[in-house]
C-alpha cells in the first residue's frame, strides 16, 4: 500500500453541489473494522471505491469474493453491498453525482456496476487527493479544476483497464532505449549499442522493438530525424547542410536523398513550400 495520508470527509454542505457536479464526501486509505456494508437502495448518487483489500462485493448478484486492487462504482439507487466480516480493511472512496460524472463515465468507458481490477491504487488515491484538496484548501473551490482531475482520473483509470489485457507491459529498457533515440537522434547510434543498452541480443532487441513501436530502431530513428529535420528547415536562415548536420548526417547529399524518400519532396522544395503541417 502506498504511503499517503489517510483520511475521510462527509461534507454537511457540499462545496460544489450543482446540477452538473455534486461531490459529497471522499476517503483515502479509510480503515475499518471486520464488516459489511448493506444498504438495499444504494445512497442515491454515484460511489466510486476501491478496496485495497481482499473483499465481499455486490450490486444486483449475489455477494461475491474480490481480490485486493477491485475498483468498483456503484450507479444511483443500486445495491451497495461490501466489506468482510471476518477481517478489518480499507478502501479509497467517493460520493459524487451529476451530470458531468455520468457524461465522463460513458465518454471513458469506465465500467459502471461491476467489479474490475486496477493494478495501480496510485490513480484513485492521488485524484482523489488533489480534489479534495481543491475543495478544501480554496476559499471559492474551482469546478473546472475538479471536472478536469475527475476527467483524468476516468481516463487513466480506462487506460489501465485496456493495458491489462495486453500480453506485457513495454519494458523498462525499451523505453529507455525509444527516449534515446528521440532525444539523441544526431549521435551515432549502431544497432549493437543500442542492443547492449537493452541486455539483449541485436536479433532479439531488433524483434522486441518492432513488436513494440511498429519500426525497426533505425527506421524510427531515421523517421524521427526527417521530421526534426522538417522542423528545423522552417527558420530560413539554417542552412540545409546545417539541418543535416544537427539532425545526425555529415553528408548533405545523402541527408537529400532520404528526405525525399520520405516526404516526397526535396528540403529545399519543402522549405518553399512551407506545409502548415508535417505528416507521413
Amino acid at each position: 500500500m502506498t504511503n499517503m495520508r489517510r483520511f475521510k470527509h462527509f461534507f454537511a454542505v457540499p462545496p460544489l453541489e450543482t446540477r452538473r457536479l455534486t461531490i459529497r464526501g471522499i476517503g483515502v486509505q479509510e480503515a475499518m473494522p471486520a464488516c459489511v456494508v448493506d444498504r438495499p437502495r444504494g445512497t442515491g448518487d454515484y460511489l466510486l471505491m476501491y478496496f485495497h483489500d481482499s473483499v465481499w462485493a455486490a450490486c444486483a448478484e449475489l455477494p461475491t469474493p474480490q481480490p485486493a486492487g477491485t475498483l468498483m462504482i456503484w450507479s444511483p439507487s443500486r445495491w451497495q453491498y461490501y466489506g468482510d466480516r471476518d477481517k478489518p480493511f480499507s478502501h479509497s472512496w467517493m460520493h459524487c453525482d451529476g451530470v458531468i460524472i455520468r457524461s465522463l463515465l460513458k465518454e471513458t468507458g469506465v465500467p459502471v456496476d461491476t467489479p474490475v481490477q486496477l493494478a495501480d491504487a496510485s490513480i484513485i488515491e492521488r485524484h482523489l487527493l488533489d480534489i479534495y484538496d481543491e475543495l478544501t484548501r480554496q476559499s471559492r473551490p474551482d469546478a473546472m479544476i475538479v471536472r478536469n482531475l475527475l476527467d483524468n482520473m476516468c481516463r487513466q483509470i480506462a487506460r489501465a483497464l485496456r493495458e491489462s489485457g495486453k500480453e506485457r507491459p513495454i519494458p523498462e529498457s525499451m523505453l529507455a532505449v525509444r527516449h534515446l533515440l528521440e532525444s539523441e537522434y544526431e549521435q551515432l547510434l549502431p544497432l549493437s549499442d543500442l542492443a547492449e543498452r537493452a541486455g539483449l541480443s541485436v536479433s532479439h532487441f531488433n524483434e522486441l522493438f518492432h513488436r513494440y513501436f511498429g519500426a525497426t530502431a533505425h527506421e524510427y530513428l531515421r523517421r524521427h530525424r526527417m521530421h526534426q529535420a522538417a522542423y528545423l528547415l522552417r527558420d530560413r536562415n539554417t542552412a540545409v547542410k546545417e539541418v543535416a548536420r544537427r539532425v545526425g548526417y555529415t553528408n548533405a547529399s545523402s541527408f537529400s536523398e532520404l528526405f525525399k524518400q520520405h516526404f516526397g519532396v526535396t528540403p529545399t522544395a519543402f522549405r518553399k513550400q512551407e506545409p502548415d503541417v508535417v505528416t507521413v
